[in-house]
């Protein structure tokens, strides 16, 4: 059985970047919880976490910087970052 990690973007209108990112989870199947940065609870995340470009990415609760995910200029999403940062085991046993 898979256990997926608590993954949260911050998607912003009209961000290339936030597209793909939701887009390739989507199309991967990957379970995520999506946040509009313009929403007051976005809002609060984005501060919460010191976020300072979009997507905000959460993962388990932990800011992730999301050109550790996609690949500049194009914006394609970086198969072995997701990987490592979106679905690494999660430990069961806390």
């Amino acid at each position: 059985m898979n256990a997926y990690r608590t993954i949260i973007i911050l998607p912003a209108e009209g961000c290339r970047r936030s597209q793909r990112m939701v887009t390739y989870l989507r199309q991967h199947q990957i379970p995520f919880t999506e946040i509009p940065l313009t929403s007051p609870e976005g809002q609060a995340l984005m501060q919460e976490h010191d976020l300072r470009a979009s997507p905000g990415i959460l993962v388990d609760g932990v800011s992730v910087n999301p050109f550790d995910v996609l690949i500049r200029p194009d914006c394609q999403v970086d198969e072995a970052a997701v990987r490592r940062i979106f679905l690494a085991p999660v430990d069961n046993n806390d």
